[in-house]
């Protein structure tokens, strides 16, 4: 799957010179539908931008066991707080009136986590998606490594909630693997 999914670039549709910045930051809501795309399955979400889009979807969405999750560029959202004082950006809903309470205290605020820094980042969109209580957790992430100018798989059998915490305790903890495009 992950030939397929690099195999535009290689085959040309996408060039890059030595000196070209790639750039790709995306929403959790976005990272699903390309996957899905590429006939990765994912837990059922779908994104809203509004605490009227959040209430609609919870209530069309089949169940009632829903995760809420504020959609910014930044990990530990689920430890963060927002500038107004709401606590997270991960919470469970049971309700569609629950969602769009939730969804409204989040969009147009800034949530604060470790890696936005004191500024925090706005809240544009949040993501509903079915609940799982998952027997474990894993961490697993395609990233860019820009030492070697290559993606790199980056994964741990120690969950993601505080995966910084894992690779400063425990480095063997964290598998790194490059992804050769070439072949």
């Amino acid at each position: 799957m992950l030939k397929a999914a690099t195999r535009g670039a290689k085959s040309g549709s996408i060039r890059a010179s030595a000196s070209q910045k790639r750039f790709l930051s995306i929403h959790e809501y976005q990272s699903m539908k390309l996957l899905n795309s590429y006939g990765i399955p994912t837990p059922k979400s779908i994104p809203a931008f509004s605490t009227q889009e959040a209430y609609d979807v919870a209530k069309n969405f089949g169940t009632d066991k829903l995760v809420i999750k504020a959609q910014v560029l930044a990990g530990g959202r689920g430890k963060g707080k927002f500038d107004n004082g709401f606590q997270g950006g991960v919470h469970v809903v049971n309700s569609p009136d629950e969602a769009k309470e939730i969804a409204g205290k989040m969009l147009n605020a800034k949530l604060i986590t470790k890696q936005t820094g004191a500024a925090g980042r706005i809240c544009n969109a949040v993501m509903l998606a079915e609940r799982r209580d998952p027997s474990h957790e894993y961490y697993v992430a395609v990233l860019n490594d820009r030492n070697r100018q290559t993606p790199v798989i980056v994964a741990s059998n120690q969950g993601g909630m505080n995966i910084e915490e894992v690779a400063a305790k425990d480095p063997s903890a964290i598998i790194t693997t490059p992804v050769d495009l070439e072949k």
